[in-house]
């Protein structure tokens, strides 16, 4: 199937059962996962279709856009999440003043209504819906029985005896807890893009760098990370690397945007950190936060520790 703008034009795509997997998804963390996978199960059982609806901005910037939460994934990344994580399709409906205005009794009529064939729901248990957030996962549940549609309430996943949540993700990233933000997600916590061209001082240094920008809303603490780096069209092709995420404050004066600058530890072939090529980097440790020096030979020495550290991990692993 594919990615959809409305539930109209899902509704137009197929007359076979479809069931939808609701929720913000922000992250596709592992109690995401657990929605998603039971939306596939029961779809699998009834020869129907796993959808994803969510939205592509939170809706707190329609209803409180000063109290907006930082986003982990754009929508474009979160679309291609779900889908590789086996949904048949994903809607990314706006949430705007038609949406919010829906009375949380008269939601599923209003799914009903554009998606004829829908047969189900699944939601995780803090589930909240309709105008004022008043449903909840049991009026959902009473709601379904009233229509002819099955509910599913699938109960969170819990890390360190709490549920999983993106909020929490999100408050980890910020602090430089990538192993405890891997553990929430399910999946290493990845930074991808296009090369850029760099100025070569890290060359210049003894240890040169793949420049790669990284500006999600959420964004992870600026600091110096360790992970895989790969080509994203030769996955196979992993290299072992340290990188610097950040402003770059001793060398650079009054950089706005950060950058991942990746330092491989493998031998690399030709080509490999060209500019223009789309690269990733999966962070699986974090080392230090990014800081100023007073010098630049004070900062080689620190890459000299990192780098001791990093091969220190890697022997561990």
């Amino acid at each position: 199937m594919e990615v959809f703008t409305s539930i109209e034009e899902l509704g137009r795509s197929t007359d076979r059962p479809i069931y939808l997997a609701l929720g913000m998804f922000d992250g596709v963390h592992r109690g995401h996962l657990a929605v998603l996978e039971k939306a596939q199960e029961i779809a699998s059982e009834n020869e129907g279709v796993a959808v994803a609806f969510t939205f592509p901005e939170h809706p707190a910037s329609f209803l409180r856009p000063d109290q907006t939460p930082r986003l982990i994934m754009n929508k474009d990344q979160k679309a291609i999440c779900l889908m590789e994580r086996g949904m048949s399709g994903v809607v990314l409906r706006t949430f705007d003043r038609e949406f919010a205005s829906v009375e949380a009794r008269h939601f599923l009529s209003f799914l009903l209504a554009r998606v004829p064939s829908l047969k189900g729901l699944c939601v995780g248990q803090n589930f909240r819906f309709g105008r004022g957030r008043k449903g909840d996962d049991l009026c959902l549940q009473e709601y379904g029985d009233e229509v002819g549609l099955s509910v599913d309430v699938v109960q969170s996943e819990l890390f360190s005896n709490s549920p999983v949540s993106s909020s929490r993700i999100r408050e980890a990233l910020k602090l430089g807890q990538i192993e405890e933000v891997n553990e929430m997600l399910g999946w290493v916590y990845t930074i991808s893009g296009e090369v850029l061209p760099g100025k070569g001082m890290g060359k210049e240094f003894g240890f040169p760098t793949i420049n790669i920008p990284w500006t999600p809303q959420a964004r992870p603490a600026y600091g110096v990370y360790v992970g895989i780096v790969h080509d994203d069209s030769a996955k196979e092709n992993a290299k072992y690397a340290i990188a610097n995420y950040g402003l770059r404050p001793t060398v650079e004066e009054g950089a706005t945007q950060p950058l991942l600058e990746v330092h491989v530890l493998d031998s690399i072939e030709d080509g490999f950190g060209r500019v223009g090529q789309k690269l990733s980097m999966n962070l699986s440790s974090f080392l230090r936060p990014e800081q100023k020096f007073e010098s630049v030979d004070i900062l080689k020495s620190q890459i000299k520790e990192d780098l001791l550290r990093a091969e220190t991990l890697r022997n561990k692993a």
